[in-house]
């Protein structure tokens, strides 16, 4: 019984004379045949005179096998992802610190470090009409309008029943030359409260600047009827003096008043 081929690459045994292996695939041809069996090269060489193995070993063919893949690929993917996700990171925590402290212009220290505190109220709560009006206050004595005028209205929004936000808020508009947007807040606030002694001497300068010095007239003298806080009398007087002036007439002097 003739010997059969065993496959060098995986062991499998084959026929005589295959090509190839029947399992692998793994060529068999120039394969040393089996022990017994003189393989034709050698008989060749013989008849020739000349050995076998002087042309050297018979190497078998072996297709290239792709190397396995390398962890380089995979490590370098890694780092990349590691890296964006901590700029990602710093950019959300530079962000919030920016947005827990915008600048104030003008303000103090004093005045920057309480802005602070009442944006970080409002980003816990947005609906808080105190932090709301609070920040907005500040902005105001800092002259900061346009941004004054915005958080003043969102408090608005939430409770239109104050009425000193209705009258600063007239005021932001007025410094940015609206006389007409803030007459009708002046007037909304004297609607909630007709004895608002700031809503009543505000009127009187918008009047006093489109040259309607009766009219201001008047709400000047409501105004002082009407208590105003001591820092407001000494305006009002002065006020009432430059407009009766202006009309031709004497004031007469106001009791009570410095």
């Amino acid at each position: 019984m003739p010997e059969t081929m065993r496959c060098p690459d995986c062991g499998h045994e084959n026929p005589p004379g295959s090509e190839s292996c029947a399992a692998c695939n793994f060529p068999l041809a120039g394969l040393p045949p089996p022990s017994g069996v003189p393989a034709a090269g050698a008989a060749l060489g013989d008849a020739q005179g000349e050995p076998a193995t002087a042309r050297g070993p018979l190497r078998p063919f072996r297709p290239s096998r792709p190397p396995p893949a390398s962890n380089q690929a995979l490590t370098l993917w890694l780092v990349f992802g590691t890296l964006c996700a901590l700029i990602v990171l710093f950019i959300g925590l530079k962000a919030n610190v920016e947005r827990a402290s915008v600048p104030v212009p003008g303000s103090s220290e004093t005045d920057q470090r309480r802005a602070d505190e009442l944006r970080a109220a409002l980003e816990k709560d947005s609906t808080d009409v105190e932090a709301r009006i609070g920040l907005a206050d500040i902005l105001y004595n800092t002259a900061n309008w346009p941004e004054a005028i915005v958080h003043y209205r969102s408090a608005l929004r939430r409770d239109s029943t104050r009425t000193s936000a209705l009258v600063d808020l007239g005021v932001c508009y007025y410094n940015l030359g609206d006389s007409n947007q803030a007459e009708q807040l002046f007037q909304l606030a004297l609607q909630r409260d007709p004895h608002h002694p700031i809503a009543l001497f505000n009127l009187g300068i918008v009047y006093e600047q489109r040259e309607k010095y009766d009219l201001a007239l008047q709400y000047f003298h409501r105004a002082l009827e009407s208590s105003p806080p001591e820092d407001l009398s000494q305006p009002i007087a002065q006020a009432m003096e430059r407009v009766m002036k202006k009309l031709g007439k004497t004031a007469p002097p106001l009791s009570g008043v410095r």
